[in-house]
């Protein structure tokens, strides 16, 4: 059998720098400072979209509640920061659709807002959401362990 070659601390500098650049860093995955700021009034916007954004599809006044719970749902999803992922790109498919049924300047407005949903789903809901705290920051190292803790001699 041949011999495995697994990078770690023998390995040359090479190894380390093709290994840097074709993983990202995961340390933006939940911006702070004025980058959260703007993920926070961007996920509260949305959230004031949703309700509209669902009346558009379902224009009948008998299926109002559910219409309702749904951008309730939504907007709680994306006020919270609860999944706000998922919850902006339903958001963004509801108002894609929307696009559909639209007449007149209402149809940029729609664009405009389905691609800032779908930026949202991109970029993740910031470090002021309950996704941030669940999941937030890691800190992965990759370090070879020692003998003593079970890596190899």
């Amino acid at each position: 059998m041949g011999e495995w070659k697994i990078p770690g601390a023998k390995a040359g500098r090479g190894a380390y720098e093709g290994y840097r650049l074709t993983v990202p860093k995961l340390i933006l995955r939940y911006p702070d400072g004025l980058f959260g700021v703007a993920l926070l009034l961007l996920r509260l916007s949305y959230a004031v979209i949703a309700f509209p954004a669902l009346a558009r599809l379902w224009p009948a006044p008998s299926i109002t509640v559910p219409i309702g719970l749904g951008a309730a749902a939504i907007a709680l999803a994306l006020v919270s920061g609860f999944g706000a992922r998922a919850a902006a790109l339903l958001l963004a498919a509801v108002l894609a659709i929307g696009i559909g049924s639209a007449r007149g300047d209402l149809i940029w407005f729609l664009i405009g807002c389905t691609g800032g949903a779908v930026a949202l789903v991109l970029l993740g809901p910031g470090a002021w959401s309950i996704d941030a705290h669940l999941y937030g920051r890691r800190v992965i190292r990759l370090e070879p362990r020692s003998p003593e803790r079970g890596g190899p001699g």
